[in-house]
């Protein structure tokens, strides 16, 4: 038997046998879940300190030119945001059959040394470093998984991640760079079952159509160093991999304080461990409402569909549709 074969099987054994409770990729629904609120941070402002295009008509009569549906704001040096989504998903294990549907809660806290953009080499560079915390709980409403007496909540589990990043920006281009740690860990005892190290980067551009619209391709890439809670005859890294990501988001405004954001990406991901043979690929599409109550509160709806294709037989190909909303409070001092 291939190596390949004996580490995936080993790898569903652990998922049934381990003692503490996890989501079976857990650390591909943080990811789907910091994409959707990158879409509404990016439907909030286009660039920050920098002209974009009016997003309803008569938009920078009376304030100037100003970022995507807020007033370019006067220096400061810290960004504080509290968010929470709530939806429904009808795959909450991303399994090919037996799907479980659930409702999910997650609560995000994030506080980051933030600095107004300012001008560097012909553009405006906006450099952040800062910390993250996100608890995921589910089953809030549905409490069991189907045709069992095991609860929901047993998978509930956290997400701490340090963070650093930069943005320049030029005309319509925004150059990105960061760096992450991240570390999921079980809800009730904070045991860690998975870390990672993630040095990313990306580049996109704007496409101003009209006085209310704006279109914006991209790419992002990242290396994802991992180090999982596996048995002993199992490498810990086993999940390291690298993704590229090419993605296209459409911004219009329907009033003054409201934005339409239909949006497609495309992921690869490819597992660079010798023992894993295995190439992803996953569409993810959608589409989200903005409302922005005041310059610090917004209210969002989205509805997404995930598909996955892989290039390894013993790794499930899923479909998965998230529906739901959140709400963001996001401050600047």
């Amino acid at each position: 038997m291939k190596k390949t074969t004996i580490s995936f099987l080993a790898l569903m054994l652990v998922s049934l046998t381990r003692s503490g409770a996890q989501v079976p990729g857990a650390a591909q629904q943080v990811e789907s879940v910091q994409q959707r609120r990158q879409l509404d941070q990016s439907a909030n402002r286009q660039q920050e300190g920098e002209g974009a295009p009016e997003l309803y008509p008569g938009e920078t009569s009376d304030t100037g030119p100003q970022s995507v549906l807020r007033i370019k704001p006067r220096k400061t040096w810290f960004e504080a945001q509290a968010d929470v989504q709530y939806f429904y998903t009808d795959n909450m294990f991303l399994t090919d059959n037996n799907e479980q549907a659930a409702d999910v809660l997650v609560s995000t806290v994030e506080l980051a040394l933030a600095p107004t953009a300012y001008p560097l080499g012909g553009g405006q560079f906006a450099p952040r470093i800062g910390y993250r915390h996100q608890w995921f709980d589910y089953g809030l409403w549905c409490a069991t998984i189907d045709n069992t007496n095991f609860k929901l909540r047993e998978f509930d589990f956290n997400a701490q991640t340090a963070f650093a990043d930069a943005r320049w920006s030029r005309d319509n281009w925004i150059l990105e760079a960061g760096f992450d740690y991240q570390s999921l860990m079980t809800a009730e005892s904070y045991e860690q079952f998975y870390q990672e190290y993630v040095p990313r980067w990306g580049l996109q551009r704007l496409f101003p159509l009209c006085e209310s619209s704006v279109l914006a391709v991209g790419y992002a890439g990242d290396y994802r160093f991992t180090d999982e809670d596996v048995p002993f005859f199992i490498p810990s890294d086993l999940n390291d991999r690298t993704d590229h990501s090419l993605f296209v988001n459409f911004t219009t405004a329907v009033c003054k304080h409201a934005v339409v954001q239909p949006y497609y990406r495309f992921k690869y991901t490819h597992f660079t461990d010798d023992l894993v043979d295995r190439d992803d690929y996953l569409h993810s599409f959608g589409i989200a409402v903005h409302c922005f109550l005041t310059r610090n509160i917004s209210v969002r709806a989205f509805v997404n569909y995930e598909i996955l294709e892989s290039s390894n037989q013993f790794v499930p190909e899923y479909n998965k549709l998230d529906a739901g909303g959140g709400v963001n409070f996001n401050i600047r001092f």
